[in-house]
């Protein structure tokens, strides 16, 4: 019943453009989008009910609940659904509609606009702003389809798209994404160029290259990689605000606990003990490195463990968590740690 099932494809068509659109704004390099078949109960649900009541305008007295003729319907319905979601999407350019209309047995996704998006532009007029981003770009050849390398397997879609898109602020080099989709998954796996880092200015610039190899690895969820990238910002600074003659007197090259350990006496006496310090950050670094958890595995607390040097009991910790919480914890002109003891107060 093609009636029936406009809805459903109108649905359909705009959760697809609105993953799309969320992954390459808001997700980061192989992260990704989940779409599920339940989402669609509802437009299918309401479906239903419009022919019920159509039916019912013409036979007042039939009452269709638990016939074999709605069980019917119903099914139809979530097999016009299943080849919507399942068949191989394609996607078109705002400046390169497809020609004519589709044909009335067609019951694939139509081809869809790839959606505007504001993304961060890397260019020298936009220096890492977001900024409007429409798909194609000034030069694109008339004759030219958006790619898509698709996998033959029936009921499975895997396909790869190549969707290029171009700022609207200064309309310089175009700015391409690769997604990847596996069934309803939609996976960013790769970009042209990479977004700007910017770094907070109460960073030191010795250790600033060291934060933005952090966020980088945070943001394409190499979790061990970040951990250990914050622990040298917090390390290296140590190094920096440590007296020489301190670090002289520890035989041999001293240790990041070590180091931690001379950190800790450079706190003001009255600076209150149950506020965190840049030591318990390094120690819950050190944890998250020392358990050689990555990707999924970090999502579960890590459970209680020594820290060997400092022999500092850790509670369960997350290490996403940990990683916000040093990202803000040096400051510029004061010690680190009154960012994280002014956030972890009791």
């Amino acid at each position: 019943m093609p009636h029936l099932t406009s809805n459903l494809e109108d649905a359909v068509s705009r959760r697809v453009q609105s993953a799309i659109k969320e992954l390459l704004e808001n997700k980061h390099l192989f992260q990704s989008i989940q779409i599920d078949e339940k989402e669609f109960d509802a437009v299918m649900k309401e479906a239903i009910e419009f022919h019920k009541i159509e039916v019912a305008r013409v036979q007042p007295n039939v009452k269709l609940d638990g016939t074999p003729y709605l069980n019917n319907v119903i099914e139809n319905l979530k097999k016009d659904r299943d080849q919507l979601l399942y068949s191989n999407w394609y996607f078109f350019l705002e400046s390169s509609p497809p020609r004519g209309a589709k044909p009335v047995d067609f019951k694939d996704l139509p081809s869809l606009q790839l959606p505007s998006v504001r993304v961060s532009c890397v260019s020298r007029q936009c220096k890492g702003t977001l900024q409007p981003h429409n798909s194609g770009f000034i030069g694109l050849r008339s004759h030219f389809e958006l790619q898509s390398f698709d996998l033959i397997r029936p009921g499975q879609p895997f396909q790869i798209f190549s969707l290029p898109y171009q700022c609207q602020n200064c309309k310089e080099e175009p700015l391409v994404f690769l997604v990847k989709r596996d069934n309803l998954k939609l996976t960013l796996v790769g970009r042209s160029k990479f977004p700007e880092v910017s770094v907070p200015s109460y960073i030191p610039e010795a250790q600033s290259k060291f934060y933005k190899n952090a966020i980088i690895a945070n943001q394409t969820n190499f979790v061990l990689a970040a951990a250990l990238y914050l622990r040298t910002v917090v390390e290296q600074y140590f190094y920096s605000v440590i007296p020489d003659e301190q670090k002289k007197a520890i035989a041999g090259n001293p240790t990041g606990d070590e180091l931690a350990d001379l950190y800790a006496k450079t706190l003001p006496e009255n600076f209150p003990s149950n506020f965190p310090s840049l030591k318990k950050a390094y120690s819950d670094l050190s944890v998250i490195l020392h358990s050689g958890k990555e990707n999924d595995e970090v999502k579960k607390d890590l459970k209680g463990a020594k820290a060997k040097a400092t022999k500092v009991k850790a509670k369960k910790t997350n290490p996403k968590t940990v990683v916000k919480e040093v990202k803000t914890a040096i400051q510029k002109k004061e010690p680190m740690v009154i960012a994280i003891a002014k956030k972890g107060k009791k």
